[in-house]
């Protein structure tokens, strides 16, 4: 999220993030673009990864709080034995020479320590107890899948205080690393691991780590997979019921091995190498795994797929391969029943509100617009300003939300007064994958009554602005929000996501046949 508001969970400039839970590489191709007159087939479509545009969107959503990031005082001075603070960076500004990758080390893993609770919201309250206890678990896994497990890889005795604690546990971190073979790549693995514990400890769905070790990162960015999207992307909510499936691909790319294969978007995943996607119910979390290889695996993946339109079942092979360039995202605008502009906004990044304004104005100037329906379908957030933009042209002199810190103060975020008002009916259209950025746009429609909610819950992936910052070895990078996401009304958005006011889900069938009960329910909402 941005001061502008997105995430992780998540908007200022970053390097494409994973969600949590259910990671959805960079790679997966985007929609072939919209079919049958004004539907779309295959929404919600898979995201665009905006490596060019000032924000990242998220597997993990970001909500970025201003594109101008600036490091929060530290709680107390620097003592001159620790490595130098970690950098706050300004994508969209001069970028400074680049530097020779270092190693990650115990240097590192400390300034990220102490980035943490020198930037993190409430970071001055945090116990160090449970940062450093992560750190060891996730340095321990690294260790066993390495096969270098070590007997004295323990974590030593904590007392609470931050920086009596830090001494021992570092002291044991590179006992350990200087145990492991004399290689600098799983030294380094395992000080990323630490860094990446630290952050699990957060619980904070727009914390995280960005650097060659995150997971999805590929070699030179090569786009890579099946080229596929599916209908669980982000983690859900704590709200969220348990996914029952079925599993089903919403996209499929175009010139992709998916594409290849044959298959299309409403095709019903039942099994994937003759594993069931559902065992007893319950998601098999390593069969949605293997739909996203990454670079450079071949090894083919064979789908049983259902058509729904036909209700044939038939045994599909797919090899992974190297998938299209991702296109820049874009707004997105068609006519629908003759007067009502249909908007798909694919991400909150950093111009789209003038776009799909004057987008919207050239559409008035040749038709009598009678409402705007904003398809947000699939956006995982950017630059909540953005949003607050688009929000003026419906209202103004209201507060969409407040971003607030762990003392209680508050910073209200403003509707842009000067974007004209429009003077139509408008509704929203919101999913699952509308997280961060996109969710502070749907709750300020819905706290501020500017127009109804179609579709689905979204994802409740929303703590609060995020910042990057840069550590030492010059090629990692951590995103810490500093504020929490408060609603207009006074509501936590965080883990609970914005009902819609009308619920119209998509299904495989309405994929499979090019149908949009979400989009044909706003239509009739504007109609009426």
């Amino acid at each position: 999220m941005s001061n502008t508001p997105a995430d992780p969970l998540p908007a200022a400039t970053t390097p494409a993030a994973t969600t949590p839970a259910d990671p959805v590489p960079a790679a997966q191709a985007p929609s072939a673009g919209r079919g049958l007159g004004h539907r779309r087939i295959g929404l919600p479509r898979q995201r665009r990864v905006l490596v060019t545009t000032g924000i990242a969107v998220l597997a993990g959503s970001v909500l970025v709080t201003a594109l101008t990031a600036s490091a929060s005082p530290s709680a107390e001075p620097h003592q001159a034995d620790r490595p130098a603070a970690c950098a706050p960076q300004d994508p969209t500004g001069p970028q400074p020479p680049a530097q020779d990758p270092a190693p990650t080390s115990v240097s590192t893993v400390e300034q990220a320590y102490y980035c943490i609770f020198d930037n993190y919201y409430g970071g001055s309250r945090l116990d160090d107890r449970p940062l450093l206890q992560y750190a060891a678990q996730a340095v321990v896994r690294e260790l066993r899948k390495r096969g270098v497990d070590q007997p004295f890889a323990v974590l030593p005795a904590l007392t609470g205080d931050r920086d009596k604690d830090w001494p021992p546990f570092a002291k044991r971190l590179q006992e350990v690393l200087d145990a492991v073979p004399d290689d600098q790549a799983p030294r380094s693995s395992l000080a990323v691991a630490a860094i990446q514990g630290m952050l699990t400890a957060l619980h904070d769905n727009h914390a995280d780590y960005q650097g060659p070790g995150s997971p999805g990162a590929t070699p030179d960015a090569h786009p890579w997979g099946l080229g596929i999207g599916l209908n669980r992307t982000l983690p859900p909510a704590a709200t969220a019921p348990d996914f029952t499936g079925p599993l089903f691909l919403t996209t499929v790319g175009t010139d992709t091995p998916a594409a290849a294969a044959g298959l299309k978007p409403g095709d019903v995943i039942e099994a994937v190498n003759n594993v069931p996607v559902f065992t007893n119910g319950q998601l098999n979390p390593g069969v949605v795994d293997s739909l996203h290889p990454s670079y450079p695996r071949r090894v083919p993946v064979t789908l049983t797929v259902r058509r729904p339109a036909t209700d044939r079942t038939r045994r599909v092979r797919v090899t992974p391969g190297p998938l299209p360039a991702q296109p820049k995202p874009q707004v997105d605008v068609t006519l629908v029943a003759g007067s009502i502009a249909d908007v798909r906004i694919d991400a909150f990044y950093p111009g789209v509100a003038q776009e799909a304004l004057k987008a919207i104005s050239d559409l008035k100037a040749t038709t009598k617009l009678t409402g705007i329906i904003f398809d947000l379908r699939g956006n995982r957030g950017g630059v909540a300003d953005e949003g607050n933009k688009l929000m003026g042209a419906f209202v103004h002199d209201a507060t969409a939300v407040s971003f607030c810190d762990a003392d209680g103060t508050c910073d209200p975020q403003p509707v842009d007064n000067s974007t004209p008002l429009l003077h139509l009916p408008m509704v929203t259209l919101t999913d699952d994958g509308c997280a961060s950025a996109c969710e502070v746009f749907a709750t300020g429609v819905k706290d501020l009554r500017l127009g109804a909610l179609v579709g689905t819950r979204t994802a409740g992936v929303n703590s609060g602005p995020a910042h990057l910052y840069a550590l030492n070895d010059h090629t990692s990078l951590i995103r810490l929000p500093s504020q929490r996401v408060i609603g207009a009304n006074g509501e936590i958005i965080d883990g609970i996501g914005v009902p819609p006011d009308h619920y119209a889900p998509l299904t495989a069938a309405d994929v499979s046949t090019g149908k949009d009960p979400a989009l044909d329910k706003a239509t009739a909402i504007l109609s009426s």
